[in-house]
């Protein structure tokens, strides 16, 4: 019996060595997370700088410019009216000028090239983390300064699309970039309303 005692006795000791070691070795084997706060997916984020001063500083964008240049539009991109603009970048300008027979944007119209611009400016600020865009392929109707309307949504990727629901929709390359007058979203090619 104290032989049964005495066992009894090595194993709780050996119990108590023992189950503390394993329990840190379980410990010391596990990561803890940080505790992160969500932030929303901003690729562009916040600019210190106008619509305009964006533009220009933006290698892709040169064609742009000249076409804002061109239309006497600088006070839209500018100004401090909050827009959202929706910039193509050159190939999408080069495409265009190659379809319709244009050497360069000083061949373009004025007038043609205006309404082109004006179509590209929506009269409010649209970022796809704004909670009314938040249900995917749901395009939601919003005023241009041509005096139409632009479609905008999202696609179940979260990338932004223009005029979902028409006969020809674009996806948006590069959005939610918030400078100081509103919003800009880079396209690959120049759009327009087609019901």
């Amino acid at each position: 019996m104290e032989k049964n005692n005495i066992n009894s006795r090595k194993m709780r000791l050996l119990k108590m060595l023992f189950v503390p070691l394993i329990i840190s070795a379980m410990l010391a084997s596990c990561e803890i997370q940080p505790d992160y706060e969500y932030e929303y997916g901003n690729p562009g984020g916040k600019l210190n700088m106008t619509a305009l001063e964006f533009i220009q500083s933006t290698d892709s964008l040169s064609l742009m410019e000249e076409a804002i240049a061109a239309t006497g539009l600088q006070s839209f991109y500018s100004g401090t009216n909050v827009r959202t603009f929706i910039v193509p970048r050159n190939s999408a300008f080069r495409t265009y000028m190659k379809t319709n027979g244009f050497a360069n944007i000083a061949d373009i119209p004025v007038d043609d090239l205006e309404a082109v611009l004006k179509y590209h400016i929506v009269n409010e600020k649209v970022i796809f983390t704004d909670p009314a865009l938040l249900q995917s392929n749901n395009p939601i109707s919003y005023p241009t300064e041509s005096g139409s309307v632009m479609y905008l949504s999202h696609n179940t990727s979260y990338q932004g699309v223009i005029n979902q629901g028409t006969k020809k929709s674009w996806t948006i390359i590069t959005s939610n970039l918030e400078p100081t007058n509103g919003a800009i979203h880079i396209t690959a090619d120049i759009v327009y309303l087609s019901i």
